[in-house]
């Protein structure tokens, strides 16, 4: 069975009700189909080569989708091992400016070749396999990685880093915390990446379940309308880019368009 459909299974297994709705696994005599709908082939790596559509409320919807999905990969014992801008696709409709409930559907895995089941492979000890690991090789916090749970959190941490200031995760010990190389102090919410920086490069022996989710719930909390209305905006940006076809459709289709942006 491949490896991808082993643990899109597993997941569906054990989430239950939570696992994502919008793929199916499908096992055969003679083969087996993972069915992915509404997704495109256009992944968060292709954003980042079109850095003026970045925003800071885009950075945060990323972020918050990441921070969603690795919680449920971790309640069901699945570590990811390479949360890098290639495996994240963005879905189709993500700029939909009338569907107020995306914000935390904007992503999605696709590929689980660095993955392990923590619940079937109990001896999970050497963490240099993960490609997460290898890309920020040299990084002396990796010393104090215990867990391969802590993995994930270094890669959204990395991915983070990458969106906000467009290199590889860089981080210093001053002699009580981990903290960022990086100055956070002048971006737009800087004391919520603060946040999110210090818990993750500082979890250590914690609940990565718990973290995550603190974590999400602190950054929801940003979702207000002022900040929907920018985030649409930016959307409708990524979404010309993504599918112009389907947003002229859209607009076609609309009869009240005053609140899409020229």
């Amino acid at each position: 069975v491949p490896w991808d459909f082993y643990i899109n299974f597993k997941l569906k297994e054990r989430l239950k009700e939570e696992y994502d709705h919008l793929c199916s696994c499908y096992q055969y005599q003679d083969g087996c189909i993972v069915w992915h709908q509404y997704i495109n082939c256009f992944t968060l790596q292709d954003l980042l080569q079109h850095g003026e559509l970045i925003t800071h409320e885009i950075i945060v919807l990323v972020i918050y989708n990441l921070l969603t999905i690795v919680e449920k990969l971790h309640r069901a014992e699945i570590v990811h091992g390479d949360l890098s801008p290639r495996s994240l696709i963005l879905r189709n409709g993500i700029y939909d400016l009338y569907d107020y409930n995306k914000n935390d559907q904007a992503l999605k895995i696709v590929d689980f070749s660095y993955s392990v089941d923590l619940r079937a492979q109990l001896d999970v000890f050497i963490l240099s396999g993960f490609r997460t690991v290898q890309i920020l090789e040299g990084q002396k916090i990796l010393a104090n990685c215990s867990s391969p749970y802590q993995v994930d959190l270094f890669g959204i941490a990395d991915l983070a880093h990458l969106l906000l200031f467009k290199e590889h995760l860089q981080v210093f010990w001053d002699g009580s915390l981990w903290r960022l190389s990086q100055n956070l102090s002048e971006l737009k919410d800087g004391e919520l990446w603060n946040k999110l920086f210090v818990r993750i490069l500082n979890a250590s022996d914690e609940s990565t379940v718990s973290v995550l989710r603190e974590l999400g719930t602190a950054m929801s909390g940003v979702f207000d309308t002022t900040f929907q209305n920018h985030l649409n905006k930016a959307l409708w940006k990524v979404g010309k880019l993504i599918s112009p076809g389907a947003l002229l459709f859209q607009q076609e289709g609309q009869t009240d368009l005053s609140q899409i942006p020229t």
